[in-house]
Parts: structure tokens; sequence; C-alpha cells
């Protein structure tokens, strides 16, 4: 379709009074200098195993939730069984463990639930095969839903869907395609999709700790780098100071979204979930 210019004028001109706004806060301060979550971006979040990738995005979507009112859809197969996964969620709304001393009362639990209910969906995965689109088909109808509530879309991780190939396709052409037909989703449809994807082996460096992955570390294309609008990285300092996690904000497509930078978090336990590194010291003063 062909689009004249002269058609665009009232949104130029809109564009042109009032700027673009930035994106909704991720519930750390610190971070938003460098990230914000818009409608209709792509973002690849990539870690190295048991640095906290999962964690991490969970304890974001509650805060979009928290702050937007946000309406998320989650295929997260490695964090099966559900009940599992909802345990996670809950506690980071109601800022207590499930289990332990200190652990949350069931009356808090319950209002956990309603909570995490008004605003979450898990996609459970099939014996059948479950493939990016497919994945897309299940999760759009429900996020729909509600044409008031801001969007968002996580699937964590990409190795866990089911990828067949069209013969005389190579692999790099295969995650090309993908990748397009996954953020012309997000942006036809207004959701922020979050897809998560694990590098290659690293190596460790001479202090023990592995090196902060970059998108080109994702086996099998450069175009994670590409394709993306955000790439994350998460790291965690495991050999000295393993409760401060960094998330690097490696590539922002859009400079109302934020830019390239490195906020650091502090995983509370008591609260099991993340919280910016002053605000723990000062909770503790």
């Amino acid at each position: 379709m062909i689009v004249n210019p002269k058609s665009l004028l009232l949104e130029i001109n809109e564009l042109y009074e009032t700027g673009v706004a930035r994106g909704h806060t991720t519930g750390w301060s610190n971070l938003d200098e460098y990230f914000t979550v818009k409608h209709g971006e792509f973002t690849v979040v990539t870690g190295m195993p048991s640095h906290g990738k999962s964690e991490w995005l969970d304890a974001l979507c509650v805060n979009l939730a928290i702050h937007h009112n946000y309406r998320i859809c989650m295929f997260s197969p490695e964090n099966h069984p559900l009940e599992m996964h909802a345990k996670k969620i809950i506690e980071k709304f109601v800022h207590k463990p499930f289990f332990g001393q200190r652990k949350m009362s069931q009356d808090e639990m319950f209002e956990g639930i309603e909570k995490m209910n008004q605003h979450f969906a898990f996609i459970k995965p099939k014996e059948t095969e479950f493939t990016p689109m497919h994945i897309i088909n299940e999760a759009l109808p429900w996020l729909e839903q509600s044409t008031v509530q801001p969007r968002a879309l996580v699937i964590d991780p990409w190795n866990e869907m089911d990828h067949y190939r069209p013969a005389g396709l190579s692999e790099t052409e295969y995650i090309s395609r993908v990748l397009t037909e996954l953020r012309r989703a997000a942006r036809e449809f207004k959701t922020h999709l979050f897809l998560v994807a694990h590098p290659m082996k690293l190596g460790k460096g001479p202090d023990g700790n592995y090196p902060v992955p970059r998108p080109y570390d994702i086996s099998g294309s450069a175009h994670w780098f590409n394709k993306a609008d955000n790439c994350i990285a998460i790291w965690r300092d495991v050999m000295n100071n393993p409760q401060l996690t960094q998330v690097h904000i490696q590539k922002v497509r859009f400079n109302s979204t934020g830019h390239p930078g490195v906020a650091e978090l502090l995983y509370d336990y008591n609260q099991a979930s993340y919280i910016y590194e002053q605000e723990f010291y000062r909770s503790k003063t």
C-alpha cells in the first residue's frame, strides 16, 4: 500500500508539537534511565544459566502490572510445573517468600493469587508442536480481551519452542524470518514482546566469572541483535557478590525508550525480588 506523506500531516504535526513519550517505568528508578517499556517493541533478554534471566523478567512483569495495569501472557516451560511459576509471581506481588520463617500468610497468598489473576495468564505447553506462531496465536485472544490494559507477551526461552526449518533454509535465514514475524506481530497488536534466548557456552575469566554475553553470542545468528528493538543481558558476580545483579542494556533502537548502559539491582531474599541498591541499604538503616 502506497502512503502519501501528506496524508500523515496530522500525525506528523502531533509528533512535532508533543514529541515522543518515554515508555513505562520498569519499577526501578536507576534502570529507567536506560530502559523503559513501550508497546509494540521487541526485546531480547539473554544471560548465562542461573544468572537470573527469568527471575528478573518475572519481577519486571509484576512491576508493569502494579504500576501500569499490564495484561501479561507467559510461555515459560522451563518454569514448570505452573504452580511453581505462579509461586514466584505471587512472592513478587506480596513481597514475602512462600516458604521459611518469614513466609507469607495464607491470606496474603490468596491476595497475591487474586492480583496475579487480574494481570497474568500462562500458556501451558502441549505434547503437540508449539512453534513461535502457535504461541502468538494462543496468546493474542487473551491479550486482546482488554482494550484498556497495555499488553506484554513473554516467551522464555527460544530453545523450548518447536522449530521446523524448511528444507533449503539455513539456520540464519530461519532465525531472521521468525524474528521478523515476531517483531511484526508485536507491532501490529501493540504488545511488548520479551523473548529469552540462551547464549552459546562462554569460557570463564581469570576471576572465575563468565563474561557478560552479548546478542552476538546467542547461538544461530547475528539477527538477534539486528532484529530486536532492545537487547538486555542479565549478569551476576557469582564469585564475589552473587546477590548483585547487573542489567546490561546493550541496544535500544529508539531514543524515547532509553539508551545503552548498566543498572545494578540487589536481590532481596526477604522480599523475593529485586530492588535498587540504594533503596536496599536505606531499608537497613
